[in-house]
């Protein structure tokens, strides 16, 4: 189109009357300004990085965390966080990414807590992978007894949390397992 810049699709003399303004409102030069436009621009219409495929991981992941052949909590009849500890762990279950943090990602599960998965419990799959509102298959390995529940992604077969010894018990719900949990 004629009048319009190619890079931003945008009439200049909009782009110079943004520019104008915004340098006024925050007291920087009209470069600067531009710079921050050219860098939006560039983040709104480029594609997410966490969406490209990895070499490395892309078969591990298509198992890992997939929530193909997982089922919800509700599904399983486990309500409650004391349900949940009786039944240790419990494997493939569907969640929802809530928040990714420096440490790991915030999962909820529907019940009364969100889930924690450690970044030192996702296998290879790297952690900038992993987006808000997606879907991931968890195991669930611990309960604490401030209620924090122990996540891992499913796939990886990891093994209860037993946290601290004098607070776990051999679980109930198995009393043949060496497995342990928390109270």
């Amino acid at each position: 189109s004629v009048g319009v810049d190619k890079d931003t699709k945008v009439q200049p003399e909009h782009r110079q009357r943004i520019t104008k303004k915004a340098a006024a409102l925050f007291g920087i030069s009209d470069e600067r300004v531009q710079t921050v436009i050219g860098h939006l621009f560039f983040s709104i219409t480029s594609p997410d990085p966490r969406l490209r495929q990895n070499a490395s991981y892309t078969k591990e992941k298509s198992i890992i965390g997939s929530t193909d052949g997982c089922s919800t909590l509700s599904e399983r009849g486990i309500d409650s966080l004391n349900e949940l500890r009786e039944r240790l762990p419990v494997r493939n279950i569907a969640s929802h990414v809530r928040n990714v943090v420096d440490f790991g990602v915030f999962a909820d599960l529907n019940i009364e807590e969100d889930g924690l998965l450690h970044r030192s419990k996702m296998g290879s799959v790297p952690l900038d992978s992993i987006m808000v509102g997606q879907e991931l298959g968890v195991d669930i390995l611990g309960v604490s007894d401030s209620g924090k529940i122990s996540l891992a992604l499913s796939g990886l077969n990891l093994h209860l949390d037993d946290g601290d010894s004098s607070k776990c018990t051999i679980s109930k719900a198995n009393p043949s397992s060496r497995k342990r949990r928390r109270k």
